[in-house]
C-alpha cells in the first residue's frame, strides 16, 4: 500500500475557541441585560434598599481634684483602686457603675433604652419586611437576565403564604450564622480589650504603669489578629452561601436548609471567580463613593447586582434548564457534553 495514502475525510468540523468567562465577560452580560431597563433597575434597587432588601457631646472623665467643670465626673484614688483590683470584667464594670453620679446614670439609662428600642424596631423591620423583599430583588435580578427587567411587582412576590415564612427563616439563619462567626471577636473585646482600656484610662491621672500600657498594646494586637481570622472565615462563608437567597427566590418550593446546601454545592471551586468579579468593580466603587459623595452607588449597585446574577445564570446553566420540562435543582445536571 502506498505510504502516502490517507483515508478520505468526509466531514470536517470547525470548533470555535471557548469563550473566556472572566470578570469582563460577566460585566458585559450585565450591561447587555440592563441596556433596555437600566432606569427600572435603579428604581428596583432603591425600593429594595429602602425596604431592607439589600444584604452610630460626651462626658469628660477626670481623676483626683484636677477637674473644675460641672460636666466632669471625679473619681477618688480609693475608687480607682477598687476598680483596678476587680478580678473580672464584670466586677470592674459593676464597680465603675456604682461610683457614677445619679444624674449620669439616669442619662445613660435613657440613652441606652432609646438605642435598644431603635435597634429592636430596625431588626424587626429588616426581618419581617426586608426578608421577602430580599428574595424579590434577587428574583428581579434574574428577570433582568431573562429580559424582563421592567416588572417591579416581583419585589413583593414573596409576601405570600409559604414563601414569606421561608424568606424570614433564611434571613434569620443567615444572620445567626454571621453573628456566630463574630462571637470570638466580640469576646476578645469584652474580656481582654475592655479591661485593659479601663485600667489605662483610670490610671491616666496618676501616670499609667508600664505593665498596664503593655497589657493594652497586647490586647489590641490580639484583637487585630482575631479580627483578621474572623474576617477571613466570614468572607469564606459569605461566598459559600452567596446564592442561597437567589436559589430560594428561583425555587420557592425548596426548603431553607436545602437553599444553603445548594449554594454551598454550587460555589465549590467558584468562590475565587466570584471574588474576582466583585473585586473588578473596586475602581468604580471608589469613584462613586469618593467623587459623588456616595450618590453614584445608586447607579453602580444595579450593575454590580446584575453582574452577580449573570455569574449565577452561567454557573447554573439556566439556559439549558429552561429548555427542559422539569428543571433539576442540581447544577451538575446541566453540564453540556
Amino acid at each position: 500500500m502506498d505510504q502516502n495514502y490517507q483515508p478520505y475525510q468526509t466531514e470536517q468540523f470547525y470548533q470555535a475557541p471557548p469563550v473566556k468567562k472572566n470578570a469582563s465577560y460577566f460585566r458585559a452580560k450585565a450591561r447587555a441585560a440592563l441596556k433596555h431597563c437600566y432606569g427600572y433597575a435603579i428604581l428596583a434597587f432603591l425600593l429594595a434598599s429602602l425596604l431592607g432588601g439589600i444584604t452610630s457631646g460626651g462626658t469628660t472623665f477626670s481623676f483626683g481634684n484636677t477637674s473644675t467643670g460641672d460636666t466632669n465626673v471625679n473619681f477618688s484614688k480609693v475608687e480607682v483602686e477598687q476598680i483596678l483590683e476587680a478580678e473580672t470584667p464584670k466586677e470592674m464594670w459593676n464597680q465603675f457603675v456604682e461610683i457614677l453620679p445619679e444624674e449620669v446614670k439616669l442619662v445613660a439609662t435613657v440613652v441606652a433604652v432609646v438605642i435598644v428600642v431603635a435597634l429592636i424596631l430596625a431588626l424587626a423591620f429588616s426581618i419581617f419586611v426586608g426578608s421577602p423583599v430580599k428574595l424579590g430583588y434577587q428574583r428581579y435580578c434574574l428577570n433582568v437576565m431573562d429580559g424582563n427587567g421592567k416588572d417591579l411587582s416581583v419585589l413583593f412576590r414573596y409576601f405570600k403564604r409559604g414563601a414569606y415564612g421561608k424568606s424570614i427563616g433564611l434571613n434569620i439563619l443567615y444572620g445567626l450564622l454571621m453573628f456566630a462567626v463574630s462571637l470570638p471577636l466580640l469576646g476578645v473585646m469584652l474580656a481582654v480589650v475592655f479591661p485593659a482600656a479601663i485600667k489605662v484610662l483610670l490610671e491616666g491621672g496618676n501616670s499609667p504603669t508600664n505593665e498596664s500600657i503593655i497589657g493594652f498594646i497586647l490586647s489590641i494586637l490580639l484583637l487585630i489578629a482575631v479580627g483578621i481570622v474572623t474576617s477571613i472565615v466570614e468572607l469564606v462563608l459569605q461566598y459559600r452561601y452567596a446564592y442561597c437567597f437567589m436559589i430560594l427566590a428561583e425555587y420557592p418550593e425548596m426548603r431553607v436548609v436545602d437553599a444553603f446546601r445548594n449554594s454551598a454545592s454550587l460555589m465549590k471551586g467558584k468562590k475565587f471567580r466570584l471574588f474576582c468579579l466583585q473585586f473588578s468593580f473596586i475602581g468604580w466603587i471608589l469613584l462613586a463613593a469618593c467623587c459623588t459623595c456616595g450618590i453614584g452607588m445608586l447607579f453602580l449597585s444595579p450593575y454590580i447586582q446584575t453582574a452577580n446574577a449573570a455569574f449565577y445564570d452561567d454557573i447554573t446553566n439556566r439556559a439549558a434548564a429552561r429548555e427542559t420540562e422539569f428543571p433539576s435543582l442540581n447544577p451538575d445536571d446541566y453540564v453540556v457534553e
